[in-house]
């Protein structure tokens, strides 16, 4: 069941799994955080996370290493499973259909947000095979604009699997994953500033190039 207020047992055993993920991650995946204490700049309120997607992987790592609680879409497809969508929904996801975004999927975004929760999206609507960021959907800057919602920018690099037919030898035998978090970008004064179609223009443009350069640091 989608519960967009969680109880404060809820949010202790959140924290309590994160202490437990976070370790066990960081060893296998010898994983690197940058510029971490922009993860807290917006310790409560309405919050948009946006990254890049590669990986299934990904949303793991994002609600691993943010201190909130993050609410996603996911395809409607994982929540046919019973138990996949037991644990899924546990982690805060509702269902979005293949086509992309609709009007149930920006109300439900605007409802979390709206409650003054963390909404995380990866705002080029499917993961990337070549590991290149593509373009961004014009849905992200929606939303900011519906729900008066400020974006914090974020980037992951190297969670995609190595692929087989490269012959190098490594060393270990997962990659070495990377995460960088941006500024806060703050969408108010772009909405104040411009009208409704290039206020969402400028937010969605912003965010992807805010998410290209926090990659191409990565790199």
């Amino acid at each position: 069941m989608f519960t967009i207020n969680r109880s404060k047992s809820y949010l202790r055993f959140y924290k309590f799994l994160q202490v437990i993920v976070n370790p066990f991650l960081r060893l296998i995946y010898r994983l690197e955080i940058i510029n971490g204490e922009n993860a807290y700049i917006k310790p409560e309120g309405s919050l948009i996370l946006c990254c890049n997607h590669v990986s299934s992987l990904d949303p793991i790592i994002m609600c691993a290493y943010f201190p909130r609680p993050i609410y996603f879409i996911s395809k409607i497809e994982l929540f046919r499973n019973k138990f996949l969508r037991s644990i899924i929904s546990f982690f805060n996801a509702f269902p979005i259909n293949r086509e992309g975004f609709g009007k149930n999927v920006i109300k439900k975004a605007i409802e979390v947000l709206k409650a003054g929760n963390v909404f995380g999206i990866f705002p080029e609507g499917t993961r990337s095979l070549s590991g290149e960021i593509g373009e961004i959907k014009k849905g992200i800057g929606l939303i900011s604009y519906l729900a008066n919602a400020p974006i914090l920018p974020m980037a992951i690099f190297n969670s995609k699997k190595i692929p087989k037919d490269v012959h190098i030898k490594k060393k270990y035998l997962f990659l070495k994953i990377k995460i960088i978090y941006g500024e806060l970008v703050n969408t108010q004064e772009i909405i104040n500033k411009y009208p409704q179609k290039e206020a969402i223009e400028r937010i969605s443009d912003i965010v992807l190039n805010n998410i290209k350069e926090l990659y191409n640091k990565l790199i």
